[in-house]
């Protein structure tokens, strides 16, 4: 079927699903910002839509614990019928938005049953069959798409065949057609920076409620400097996403950007939003360097961790020098046994110890993701992972439970022995704080207890070993969004009363 008036895209991030005591984290969602600005370098009239930023405190009940945030399904389409789109893209990065992306593609088919809808994003990357039998969705792009996204709007205004699209899931006289995802982006330089300007960064830096809420100025903005990864951590789906060759952008292109972040936008601060910041130690020195010379100083952190191999003294310095104030490190597990044999994490326990000495000496925040209930795991092992995050001394510390990530070595070996399934969409928010799996050694409730502890412990201990870091994070929510003193107060009180009661009744989940 031929589109030849197919010219206006309206590209959507659904809102968020989360615990009902959170404040929503609000961030500009990279991948439609820069989807919109390769459309429209193409040529075509885009239009974003984040459906959090727009209603952030908007609260829809999913069950007692669970809620959306973000603008209701009927408020989204009076939005598209307002921007009269030619074809609609639903965004769908995390599992726990593929109920809000379902139920919007039902209702778009149902009111324009001829306009196209398309889908992107890790959920139906990875289970595009079934996404595509449980929604009217008609195209799903996997993995990054900048490229094939154009490919595939010319051949459908062209009348063309879409069959030779790389990574591209259709529909074909009643069957689903998909073809394997082959091309990756190996020159990033190319491709136009995020178009942050038809998302307007002003209502980002008001409501101040960044990616791992960590912040020392309001005026922040994301950026991602590479792509890929060259380890196989078997719980992680990055390298199926984004390819297993490591791909980055050049240190001129990266501090181009930032340039323009700062004269266009008036940013203070950058999130770099990279997993792997610092493989390639010559070109992330040339940023750092680059950083250091600017006539402007932005600090930055990294909210989605950083490759804590790479670390040393002269990287460390370097990147305090660039404004670097907060690194998060990737952890995952305090037993080295975990790490080498079950997750396949290329990182040795010893390493973490002396980047986190090395990095309090050259005066840079640590905080830590962990991870527990991998299959397999002893209950021996998850208390040495919470006896080493305590050790550490960190100013915080995140301890989340293992569920399967579609497209992981994990999730594949989950589905094969029965732990998980398909269609176990991650319906609830907090995917990361509970489980339905339990072992010989430890059931779902226990390791849920003990991640409400964790939370409690981890705030007293960045705050007797931490106490400038601490307090200060905590002055600047206050300054810039009083309303963190009121979600802080409810999580803290529910979760120190869950601890103390513990009326969770035992299930009996999967056995793993």
């Amino acid at each position: 079927m031929a589109y030849p008036n197919l010219n206006r895209l309206y590209l959507i991030f659904p809102p968020s699903t989360s615990p009902a005591s959170w404040e929503p984290m609000v961030t500009i969602p990279m991948g439609i910002a820069y989807l919109g600005a390769s459309l429209r370098e193409a040529g075509y009239e885009v239009g974003l839509l984040d459906s959090v930023v727009e209603a952030p405190y908007q609260e829809t009940t999913v069950d007692e614990h669970i809620s959306r945030f973000g603008l209701t399904y009927e408020q989204i389409m009076h939005r598209i019928r307002a921007f009269k789109p030619d074809a609609v893209g639903l965004s769908c990065i995390f599992s726990n938005q593929w109920p809000a992306v379902r139920e919007l593609s039902r209702r778009i088919k149902a009111e324009t049953p001829e306009m196209p809808i398309l889908c992107g994003g890790a959920h139906p990357t990875f289970l595009s069959e079934l996404c595509m039998k449980d929604a009217p969705v008609d195209f799903i792009l996997k993995g990054e798409s900048e490229e094939s996204l154009v490919d595939l709007l010319g051949r459908l205004r062209d009348g063309r065949p879409v069959e030779d699209v790389d990574g591209l899931v259709w529909r074909e006289n009643g069957a689903i057609r998909q073809n394997p995802k082959t091309g990756f982006i190996q020159d990033l330089d190319k491709l136009p920076f995020p178009a942050h300007d038809l998302l307007e960064p002003e209502r980002y830096f008001k409501l101040a409620l960044p990616m791992a809420y960590e912040f020392k100025s309001p005026r922040n903005l994301p950026i991602v400097t590479s792509r890929g990864c060259p380890c196989s951590c078997t719980f992680c789906s990055s390298t199926q996403l984004w390819g297993r060759r490591y791909r980055v952008r050049s240190a001129e292109n990266v501090l181009k950007e930032m340039d323009w972040l700062v004269e266009r936008f008036g940013i203070k601060e950058l999130k770099i939003q990279d997993d792997n910041l610092t493989v390639n130690r010559e070109r992330a020195k040339k940023i750092f360097q680059g950083m250091i010379e600017r006539p402007w100083r932005l600090n930055w952190n990294t909210p989605n961790g950083i490759a804590v191999w790479t670390l040393d003294e002269e990287m460390l310095g370097l990147m305090k020098r660039s404004g670097c104030y907060e690194i998060i490190l990737a952890i995952e597990s305090g037993s080295q046994e975990v790490l080498t044999k079950l997750i396949k994490k290329p990182l040795k326990l010893e390493k973490v110890r002396e980047v986190n000495r090395l990095a309090k000496k050259v005066g840079i925040t640590r905080t830590a993701y962990f991870i527990i209930g991998f299959p397999g795991e002893t209950r021996e092992q998850i208390d040495r992972t919470v006896k080493f995050a305590r050790e550490l001394r960190l100013a915080a510390w995140a301890l989340f439970i293992y569920n399967p990530l579609p497209g992981s070595e994990l999730f594949r070996e989950s589905l094969r022995l029965g732990y998980t399934t398909e269609e176990s969409f991650f319906e609830a928010g907090n995917q990361y704080f509970s489980t339905k799996m339990s072992s010989a050694e430890w059931t779902a409730t226990e390791l849920e207890a003990l991640i409400r502890r964790e939370y409690v412990l981890s705030y007293f201990i960045g705050m007797i070993f931490n106490p400038a870091d601490f307090f200060r994070r905590y002055f600047l929510f206050l300054r810039y969004r009083p309303s963190f003193l009121k979600y802080f107060a409810i999580r803290t009180w529910r979760t120190v009363m869950l601890q103390l009661k513990n009326k969770k009744p035992e299930t009996k989940p999967a056995r793993v």
